[in-house]
């Protein structure tokens, strides 16, 4: 079993380099367009922000955090995403949306390591390494890995509408394929959801100690 997940995973690294560099490089733009924001946010807009990570790191102090509700939120929000990657890649125009979607999610990371690392200073840069890096390094790479089979799925309608040839057996497979990957890649950001959910958690009480 992990040894085919691994085989798919690797495969279809290897036959997508270059959407997988573009999607990177979507990636690295909103990363570094949210770290950017940072510097460019007023001073109601900045204290409104600072009350917000005080607040939320008083509850880390003072609190008992439910793992299980994180759990459930970190679910939702990524189970959208995921859904909202297979939609597009189902539909020809949504190629643009994949690439919009990616960097969107590389703003929301640098503009939150951005403002935390502003925010606690050398203390920020710790723990942006500890809580959002862990999660990160493997939630990432699997929504861009998804936005690389929602792209070859568009295409691969786009030939078989030009080729008459098999259509529907070719469109069938391809289909099938499409699915696989995404639920392949689905389950590494399910183990990604449960280190955000249950360690991360841990690391923050580290830090604040």
């Amino acid at each position: 079993m992990f040894s085919k997940i691994r085989e798919v995973i690797v495969n279809h690294i290897k036959s997508n380099l270059n959407l997988y560099f573009f999607l990177f490089l979507a990636f690295v733009i909103g990363v570094s367009a949210g770290a950017f924001t940072v510097n460019g946010l007023s001073p109601i807009q900045r204290k409104e922000l600072t009350n917000y990570i005080h607040g939320f790191f008083q509850l880390f102090e003072n609190q008992k955090v439910d793992s299980n509700e994180i759990l459930r939120i970190s679910l939702v929000d990524n189970i959208r995403e995921i859904v909202i990657l297979w939609v597009l890649g189902v539909t020809i125009i949504g190629i643009p949306f994949i690439y919009i979607l990616i960097g969107v999610r590389g703003f929301i990371t640098g503009f939150t390591s951005g403002f935390i690392i502003e925010y606690l200073g050398l203390k920020g840069v710790l723990f942006s390494v500890i809580t959002i890096l862990p999660k990160e390094i493997i939630i990432i790479p699997c929504i861009i890995a998804l936005g690389v089979n929602g792209i070859n799925f568009s295409l691969s309608i786009i030939e078989n509408k030009s080729n008459k040839n098999d259509q529907k057996n070719s469109l069938k497979m391809n289909f099938f394929r499409y699915c696989f990957v995404t639920l392949t890649f689905s389950g590494i950001i399910f183990c990604g959801i449960l280190v955000e959910s249950y360690i991360v958690p841990v690391f923050i009480r580290m830090i604040f100690a």
